[in-house]
């Protein structure tokens, strides 16, 4: 009987429409943005942490290799849409592929955030070590989140 063939259907409406009031996921361009952000504040206390000690950066850059080596599909994936001209199935595909990434955590997203969440706890580690030495002026210790 063809009855019982529209509750499945139902059942998926029902849980997207669930994941959609939910917001749940990751917003990827959220995450690349707060990265530039993170590594511009980085580089400077990375360059006066050196001035004064270079074995202080030693968790710091750390924490930016585990970083880069979690979100590295991401970034290739990025690398390579910018640098090809997509087809309209191309298009299409990522535009339902951004659409899912908004709704649903994406494993790899989510681990490239938490290496990002720990890259920037080390770089905030490493400030507070400055300016407890007084070796970083409030200038060079931006904040930049």
């Amino acid at each position: 009987m063809t009855l019982s063939r529209p509750r499945p259907l139902l059942a998926t409406s029902a849980a997207a429409l669930c994941l959609m009031l939910s917001a749940c996921g990751t917003d990827v361009q959220w995450l690349l943005s707060r990265d530039s952000i993170l590594v511009a504040k980085a580089d400077n206390i990375a360059a006066a942490a050196e001035a004064v000690d270079p074995e202080l950066t030693t968790e710091m850059y750390d924490a930016e290799d585990a970083k880069r080596a979690a979100c590295e599909t991401i970034y290739q994936s990025i690398s390579a849409q910018m640098t090809q001209q997509p087809s309209y199935g191309d298009e299409l595909e990522a535009d339902i592929g951004l659409f899912v990434a908004y709704m649903v955590p994406i494993a790899e997203v989510e681990r490239c955030a938490r290496a990002q969440a720990a890259y920037q706890t080390a770089v905030e580690r490493l400030q507070k070590r400055l300016q407890g030495r007084g070796a970083m002026s409030n200038g060079a210790a931006g904040s930049g989140n």
